[in-house]
């Protein structure tokens, strides 16, 4: 019993910590008051260790008049989760934030872009000079939709310029989710446990 106990509070422990924001803060940078289409602009990093993503965000430091659907894609396209920010979500500094689904990345390369429309009245930040991620991540470059694509893979990369289309950021905590097979694995330990623990009991009474 004291084994399984023991397994039961290493997987608690694997539980993410609390959430950090993946860009901390930047820079300079162009501003641009309106989007010229309907498209999805952001940027791409790596992980160098597993993480979990707990919330999408959309920077309101250049207007924030509309919702924006931001999401993250691997690097292969595939989109891993998503959300829509809405003009009334509160602000944290120059962001608005809105919680997800947990997504967990393993090492490796993504994309993380929201969608602008041509008409929303909103705009974004290009080219930052000075850009600070949070430990364990790495800034590749800018990224983009093809024009009049919508929310699409931002699979068009720019990485010249020193900061991305921000636009978007997400916040994390380090570690791994455990899967749902996991969690249910989880419980019925916990309830053999309490099943050995009530036997036992009835031995020694």
């Amino acid at each position: 019993m004291r084994k399984t106990l023991i397994a039961t509070a290493m997987l608690l422990m694997a539980a993410p910590a609390l959430a950090t924001n993946a860009v901390t803060s930047f820079t300079g940078g162009t501003g641009y008051g309106f989007f010229r289409t309907d498209e999805t602009i952001g940027w791409t990093f790596s992980t160098t260790g597993n993480i979990v993503v707990t919330a999408l965000g959309w920077n309101v430091g250049n207007g924030s008049n509309s919702d924006h659907q931001v999401g993250i894609w691997d690097s292969v396209g595939t989109l891993l989760g998503s959300a829509t920010i809405t003009a009334g979500t509160p602000t944290d500094g120059i962001w608005r934030f809105t919680g997800v689904s947990p997504i967990s990345l393993a090492a490796g390369q993504y994309f993380i872009g929201g969608r602008d429309t041509a008409d929303d009245g909103d705009g974004y930040v290009s080219g930052v000079d000075e850009l600070a991620l949070a430990s364990g991540l790495t800034y590749i470059g800018s990224a983009v939709s093809r024009e009049g694509s919508g929310f699409a893979f931002p699979n068009r990369v720019n990485t010249i310029t020193t900061g991305g289309r921000f636009g978007a950021n997400f916040q994390f905590s380090a570690g791994v989710v455990p899967e749902p097979e996991s969690w249910a694995m989880l419980i019925a330990g916990f309830g053999l446990v309490g099943a050995a623990a009530r036997r036992r009991r009835r031995a020694i009474a």
